[in-house]
């Protein structure tokens, strides 16, 4: 009925596959690192219900640094007429990221109005390619604690979205 030659092609495809699943599980990369986060991010920010925007890019070096330049449009201090003001900055600072796509940053903010502050967010990786691990290429996050730089006790949230990488 059933003979050793019958088998054996079965047999063999069976195999091969077993192999083919756990080379590609083992090239998968299961956990987020610090590395996840490198090259430059364009940023766009936004201050409770719309009271301010924020424009920017931050650039991470793939070891737990950043840095980054900010504009923002708020509410003029005291204007009656819905007069704007335009505020722009830099920051520097430092980032942690768990295996899951979690993580914080510590940030100092320095304004063209004389404001230096430090603020921490947390944030998540909400995109990401593989190319020598995992890379996000979509963040958001949202400060612990209101806006140093726009007033009202505002909180602030921002979208991250990395830019291509190039060169000239």
């Amino acid at each position: 009925m059933f003979n050793k030659k019958s088998l054996f092609v079965p047999a063999l495809v069976i195999s091969i596959s077993f192999l083919g699943v756990s080379a590609a599980n083992a090239q998968t990369p299961r956990c987020y690192t610090l590395a996840s986060l490198q090259g430059d991010y364009a940023v766009v920010a936004n201050y409770g219900a719309n009271v301010a925007i924020s424009l920017g890019v931050r650039s991470y070096d793939g070891n737990g640094n950043l840095t980054g330049t900010f504009l923002i449009n708020e509410p003029t201090a005291g204007s009656t007429t819905g007069a704007r003001t335009i505020v722009t900055g830099t920051q520097t600072g430092t980032y942690t990221v768990n295996c899951n796509g979690t993580g914080q940053t510590k940030r100092i903010l320095t304004t063209s109005t004389g404001i230096t502050a430090t603020q921490v967010d947390d944030f998540v990786i909400t995109g990401a390619i593989v190319q020598n691990g995992l890379i996000a290429t979509s963040i958001a996050d949202a400060d612990e604690v209101p806006s140093a730089i726009v007033p009202g006790g505002i909180f602030l949230s921002r979208t991250l979205t990395r830019l291509p990488d190039y060169s000239f």
